[in-house]
């Protein structure tokens, strides 16, 4: 844990100096909850649901968001999928195409193997194109990470983050979008990560839509008798408000 406080007063510093150097400016907040139907093969085999809930504000220059994703479900009386990540993250712009961030994250899979992980990470953003139908983004960062696996091993690492964000819009409301991201072990070559979440999104009411999203988690060196590779098929509602 030494890694995370020796991190903490770098994060402090980004979020907070653009927070009383910046003037007053129209504070824009935005809340969206997914709630939906999910079928998963890999490391759980399942059908259940999950909760997807997102809070952003822009502050001129500063943005802020918290995300929460919860997985649960049960077999036969026995729970069998049980999955949850919460994450801050803080941006700043330089300018009309690049951004200074910030991250922290906290995620529990413990049917791929993962009792608990924490993850910091600082990194640059670039947003490549910004056209009235597509969006293309691209950021870079480096991160510390403590994991701990659900047989005891603790596992602290520095690690990178390579991501890239598409979004194209068939209407102002209607659009489909596909993440990307690369996270790999700067300790141990062979073990990296791979996260991709490809989705549609099409409104129903003013504040109501349909979603459909397919995830990929994959793991070059899962634990011990884990699977590699976990998917997750997601239909459901999403609201905004």
């Amino acid at each position: 844990m030494s890694r995370l406080r020796s991190l903490i007063p770098v994060l402090f510093v980004l979020v907070a100096t653009p927070l009383l150097a910046q003037e007053p400016a129209l504070v824009v907040t935005k809340i969206t909850a997914d709630l939906g139907y999910v079928q998963a093969s890999g490391n759980s085999e399942v059908t259940t649901t999950s909760f997807n809930q997102k809070l952003t504000q822009q502050r001129g220059k500063l943005g802020l968001e918290q995300t929460f994703n919860f997985v649960y479900g049960e077999q036969n009386g026995l729970v069998n999928t049980n999955f949850l990540r919460v994450g801050l993250r803080a941006d700043y712009k330089l300018g009309n195409h690049f951004s200074a961030f910030a991250t922290v994250a906290y995620d529990r899979n413990t049917f791929a193997g993962i009792k608990r992980r924490f993850e910091e990470n600082l990194g640059i953003g670039w947003l490549a194109l910004s056209a009235p139908k597509d969006s293309l983004q691209f950021e870079g960062g480096f991160s510390v990470t403590q994991q701990t696996s659900v047989d005891g091993t603790v596992n602290d690492f520095p690690a990178g983050r390579a991501a890239t964000t598409y979004r194209h819009h068939f209407s102002p409301t209607t659009y489909f979008a596909q993440a990307a991201e690369f996270l790999p072990n700067f300790k141990n070559p062979d073990d990296y990560r791979v996260n991709t979440e490809s989705a549609v999104v099409a409104p129903i009411s003013a504040r109501v839509s349909l979603k459909v999203a397919y995830l990929l988690r994959y793991d070059n060196l899962p634990e011990p008798t884990f699977k590699n590779t976990d998917r997750v098929f997601v239909t459901g509602i999403q609201v905004t408000f």
